[in-house]
């Protein structure tokens, strides 16, 4: 964002791009040009809702906290979009809610939540490492910089 600062145009340039991407790739894996009809019914839905939902509001509000944050920040909030996802999925469309899609999501975003604790403690100067010598030797020549 710093080296080129317009970001409508990088949301633009990212959502044609994919879309051009998705659409060789949706001709080679499916051929068959009389699936490719949408029908006025629930495909049409979910093609809009998704359109909307993640092509405008999704990338439109991550650019904006990456403009006002840092990336880190931005992807702090990826697992809670899976959660959502999820969630909309078995409220909307009935879909099955398995234990160990649960158990996997949940796995996942407390490790990546854990991750982001440790980052922000190493950016704060929290962790200070006393006699690296004696309790752990590979830390020998690790630093801690000021910030």
């Amino acid at each position: 964002m710093k080296g080129y600062p317009s970001g409508l145009s990088i949301m633009f340039f990212y959502t044609s791009s994919v879309s051009v991407l998705a659409a060789v790739v949706g001709f080679f894996l499916e051929p068959d040009s009389t699936k490719w009809i949408i029908k006025p019914n629930i495909a049409l839905v979910s093609i809009i809702c998704s359109g909307v939902l993640n092509g405008c509001i999704s990338n439109t509000v991550d650019s904006w906290l990456l403009h006002m944050r840092d990336p880190v920040y931005v992807a702090m909030f990826k697992p809670i979009q899976i959660a959502i996802a999820a969630a909309m999925g078995v409220i909307i469309l009935g879909d099955t809610l398995y234990l160990g899609s649960i158990i996997g999501a949940t796995i996942i975003v407390s490790g990546f939540y854990t991750v982001m604790w440790g980052k922000a403690k190493e950016e704060l100067g929290e962790f200070v490492i006393e006699n690296a010598d004696q309790n752990h030797p590979f830390l020998q020549n690790y630093k801690i910089q000021d910030v």
